[in-house]
């Protein structure tokens, strides 16, 4: 089997796609599927946090400063030997399938988004298959020089890499590309030939049936970026809108307290499981310290049974127009990790009627003169990410903040 290569050195957009992924526990490859790998970050078989993260680290020095093969096997074998991971495969094929999977599919992603920035002026896309693969698959042969319109849904199923191994890439294409080829206009797509196909038949859940493009592998028939590309021109769109419009008039719509269910009047001190940290100035410094917190760029918390997502740099870049608040960020693990409170709170713009949905972390720390720290969240797409996070003396400001619906409450 042919080395990997980009084509390129690693870009912008190549390395924003694989950093924004959250890392997931697996069983089985079988796990995760298809454009679920936009999202999410697994090493087949990897179900320890700390073990996912290791490989996740190694894939993003070798993705983000260009290492090769052999630099990742050195990684591999020192993380196979941290933790004694029994994997399925051998050492040559298993590193090589999680350094080439990785690294081809972040390119393709980054690609996609390419691509599409210049749609306008580039229209058409070409399949080009690669001459250094060992052994190519007649279908992908076949493929090679097809142009399509950058808009044909052959696209959302064919865009390459197209297997295991596979080395096939998209050229863009102007008219005046299309006139030199002696096209007058695109190809006609060929017909997509879905195929039932047995998977997983050594996994520790079993087999299954799946259907896949005829030519394509099991797992690959998506479009690698495509489904992250459209979530990002949605928040564009939003924020947009958001900008345009007048300043919202949020209203709760339910306005429960704490006290009226009873909880307690005054949020209790706990003991503070680690010390305050330094006070640190700037986007860049807030992000690295929150990155540093967090051991990834992005992760998932399950709080209580709630996703909550902290993004380094979304949340860095909120914190950092305070940066008093920074000597807290410390404490936001222990808070994730055991809330005093989580408070739901949906809440209506009175002018136009748009909904928003917000859930808040609340604890106290005992830290001479009695603080607390306020973690507030926005619905987006299926989990709350975290959007401010403070910490404060006044107890009463934070009382006030426990309002709406008690999500989870300490004894």
């Amino acid at each position: 089997m042919a080395s990997v290569a980009y084509g390129s050195l690693p870009f912008a957009e190549q390395i924003a796609f694989f950093r924004r992924k959250v890392n997931v526990n697996t069983q089985s490859w079988l796990d995760v599927w298809q454009q679920a790998h936009d999202h999410a970050f697994m090493v087949a078989g990897a179900n320890r946090d700390d073990l996912v993260l290791d490989f996740r680290q190694a894939v993003d020095a070798a993705i983000g400063n260009g290492e090769t093969l052999e630099q990742f096997r050195k990684r591999f074998d020192s993380i196979v030997a941290k933790y004694g991971w029994d994997y399925n495969g051998g050492r040559n094929w298993r590193s090589r399938v999680i350094y080439e999977t990785n690294l081809r599919t972040s390119y393709a992603a980054g690609r996609w988004q390419q691509l599409q920035s210049i749609k306008q002026r580039v229209p058409y896309w070409e399949y080009v298959h690669s001459d250094a693969v060992q052994h190519p698959r007649p279908q992908h042969l076949a493929w090679n020089g097809l142009v399509l319109s950058a808009d044909d849904p052959w696209w959302h199923s064919h865009f390459p890499p197209n297997g295991w191994g596979c080395q096939c890439t998209v050229r863009g294409r102007s008219k005046r590309d299309l006139a030199d080829m002696g096209k007058s206009g695109p190809d006609q797509a060929p017909p997509i030939d879905m195929q039932s196909v047995t998977v997983g038949q050594r996994s520790p859940g079993g087999a299954r049936d799946v259907e896949t493009p005829a030519g394509v592998d099991p797992g690959f028939g998506y479009a690698p970026g495509k489904d992250v590309f459209e979530t990002w021109l949605e928040q564009q769109a939003e924020q947009a809108l958001e900008s345009a419009a007048a300043p919202a008039q949020w209203q709760p719509l339910v306005t429960t307290t704490a006290e009226d269910i009873g909880r307690p009047a005054m949020i209790p001190l706990r003991p503070a499981p680690v010390p305050l940290g330094p006070r640190v100035e700037g986007i860049e410094a807030t992000t690295t310290a929150l990155r540093e917190l967090l051991g990834a760029d992005y992760r998932v918390f399950d709080v209580h049974g709630l996703p909550i997502a902290i993004d380094a740099a979304v949340l860095g870049e909120h914190i950092a127009k305070d940066p008093g608040r920074t000597p807290f960020l410390p404490l936001l693990l222990d808070l994730l990790a055991d809330p005093f409170e989580v408070w739901m709170m949906t809440e209506q713009d009175a002018a136009t009627g748009a909904l928003r949905t917000r859930a808040r972390l609340i604890k106290g720390y005992d830290l001479g003169n009695g603080k607390g720290v306020l973690l507030a969240t926005d619905y987006q797409r299926g989990q709350f990410v975290g959007w401010t996070f403070l910490g404060t003396r006044d107890m009463k400001y934070l009382n006030k903040q426990r309002i709406g619906e008690l999500w989870y409450g300490a004894e």
